[in-house]
């Protein structure tokens, strides 16, 4: 399945391209992680006068289910790397309920029961 990445740069200018690259590579490896994920967006917003960095991810999986995480840092990589590592726990928090789901049901139904 293919995966659709969409990188948003809010606020920004050239010197932010790096930037751009490094969320892009970022959220490939969420991808190739979880294969399932149809469509991963993140937004870094840019506030100058503060300093600061915002980013938010949000990742929709089969089933038109949506994980956000949103994270703030004076550091442009440090905050796509929090948003991005509290997206991954997020859906795997999701696999393994989804997955402990799939045994009860195979359970309820086995002739042992």
């Amino acid at each position: 399945m293919t995966n659709n990445i969409e990188i948003t740069m809010r606020h920004s200018d050239v010197r932010i391209e790096a930037l751009k690259d490094y969320a892009q590579q970022r959220m490939e490896q969420l991808a190739a992680a979880f294969p399932k994920a149809t469509k991963i967006q993140c937004v870094v917003d840019v506030d100058v006068k503060k300093h600061m960095y915002m980013a938010e991810v949000v990742v929709n999986r089969l089933g038109c289910t949506a994980v956000g995480a949103k994270e703030f840092s004076e550091s442009g990589k440090s905050v796509i790397d929090a948003a991005a590592a509290r997206a991954e726990r997020q859906l795997l928090k999701m696999r393994v309920k989804a997955r402990k789901e799939n045994v009860r049901a195979a359970r309820a139904g086995s002739p042992r029961n």
